[in-house]
């Protein structure tokens, strides 16, 4: 279903003007998390000089239920209810006191597509949401948005509980991939000048044979771990880490020594996994984002490996 629009009712008129590229793209619902992640978008934003965009996506309103009388439509429901969600978006930005390149906008469709769509569309540089949490019903049936942006995008998603300022603490988990090494690199750029950054790999547990333990030969990094960590390292420039090699199941050991160091943020890739594997088994990105005590940075694979 095509995602509608009513430009008036936005602070940008998106029909007739071009939209600032890059910035920051907030999804905001009126719930505590999503302003907590609007407060957050706009602490990076005014620290980075960067525009943000904060968006609230209403769900589509059925035909079915639409009782109106005889003098309305479906189109004019549609703009009372727009015109009611910009006006108290507009009143949270304004509490803010706003930057002049900061815009809000109202959109009529499904969440997680039109806030991934939007953010694609503009080229940000980072998705910032809020986090709550979900049954397992919701996982089910598809009812994270958090996750299902995630998913969708080819931007890194910043998932959010409470408000977080600069990162002092980050931790990477990082497996060599291009979405772990953009990963690391977003958090590192989050952290400013200072903080420090632990770059963590996860060895499989040693699997036992009749000639005794055995480590399973890693299908995610063919190469030497050592020379991965030292080339990751040059390419984060300013923050070189400290590498952490953990031995265990990724997500709980991930989690365990987030805890133990105090992590203000955790940063991973997504692999991308096929929606059968989404459902049955999740990934460790999502298991970050339901889990962690603290904030969660995803990057996502290569745009072509979506699906």
């Amino acid at each position: 279903m095509t995602t509608a629009t009513i430009s008036e009712y936005s602070q940008q008129a998106w029909e007739f003007e071009r939209p600032a590229p890059g910035g920051i793209i907030v999804g905001v619902d009126g719930s505590t998390e999503s302003i907590e992640a609007l407060n957050t978008a706009a602490v990076l934003a005014r620290r980075k000089r960067q525009c943000l965009h904060a968006v609230t996506v209403i769900p589509t309103f059925p035909s079915y239920r639409i009782t109106t009388g005889p003098d309305s439509s479906s189109e004019h429901v549609n703009r009372l209810r727009l015109q009611l969600k910009c006006a108290e978006l507009g009143a949270i930005m304004n509490a803010l006191q706003p930057e002049n390149n900061w815009s809000h906008e109202v959109l009529i469709g499904r969440p997680a597509r039109s806030l991934a769509d939007l953010a694609d569309a503009r080229g940000a540089e980072l998705i910032v949401l809020g986090r709550r949490q979900h049954g397992v019903l919701d996982r089910l049936t598809g009812g994270e948005t958090t996750i299902q942006v995630m998913r969708r995008t080819s931007i890194p998603v910043l998932a959010v509980g409470s408000g977080v300022d600069v990162p002092k603490t980050v931790l990477a988990a990082v497996d060599f991939s291009p979405a772990s090494i953009a990963a690391a690199k977003a958090a590192g750029a989050l952290m400013g000048s200072s903080g420090t950054l632990y770059l963590a790999y996860v060895e499989p547990l040693p699997d036992l044979l009749p000639e005794g333990f055995a480590l399973l030969p890693d299908e995610r990094f063919q190469g030497d771990i050592v020379l991965g960590f030292r080339r990751l390292q040059e390419e984060l420039g300013t923050h070189s880490g400290i590498l952490i090699v953990l031995t265990g199941r990724p997500l709980p050991c991930i989690l365990e020594f987030a805890e133990r160091v105090g992590a203000d943020l955790i940063a991973a890739g997504s692999r991308g996994h096929s929606r059968l594997e989404r459902v049955m088994l999740g990934s460790v990105s999502a298991g970050l984002v339901r889990n962690a005590k603290c904030a969660v940075l995803v990057a996502p694979p290569r745009p072509e490996s979506l699906s």
